[in-house]
């Protein structure tokens, strides 16, 4: 049999984020650039299928609103994640335009296809703006303001 030993580093050769980084940390840091990265990819598929003209071919439409469709139920996800009480109108709004978009779909009419289309759209990039107020709402203050007075930074004895 082989014996096991243990091998360690000190904190200067140890590989990986900054001395003083928790893993904690680092994992929330690359969750929220995650986050970040898939909003701008929904902001990125919005914007393509409100330029499709309405006499684009079906084709395109179809996989446009796929795109969106796919994007648009991670961000529910992400919305639904915000506790209720923190959600605001605009979150509880796109939560339930979301599920009459999917209840409904697109409508029968010749024009049916490429407004549900839009409709995603515009409901992607409300989605991504509650996500993103959400999380600026969320991040700790840097400065307190006080009227008259310089402002307070978190390194202020």
């Amino acid at each position: 049999m082989h014996e096991h030993t243990e091998h360690t580093r000190g904190p200067e050769s140890a590989p990986g984020p900054a001395a003083g980084t928790t893993l904690g940390t680092a994992v929330l840091r690359i969750a929220a650039a995650v986050e970040e990265h898939a909003e701008d990819e929904a902001e990125r598929a919005s914007s393509a299928a409100l330029a499709i003209p309405h006499t684009h071919g079906s084709v395109a439409i179809a996989s446009a609103t796929n795109r969106l469709l796919t994007r648009v139920e991670g961000l529910a996800v992400g919305i639904e994640y915000i506790p209720v009480c923190r959600r605001g109108a605009r979150g509880v709004g796109v939560l339930a335009r979301w599920e009459t978009l999917k209840a409904k779909g697109p409508a029968p009419d010749p024009l049916g296809n490429w407004s549900y289309m839009r409709d995603l759209a515009h409901l992607a990039r409300d989605m991504v703006r509650v996500l993103r107020d959400h999380r600026t709402a969320e991040r700790p203050k840097v400065f307190v303001g006080r009227p008259g007075m310089p402002p307070l930074t978190p390194s202020t004895p």
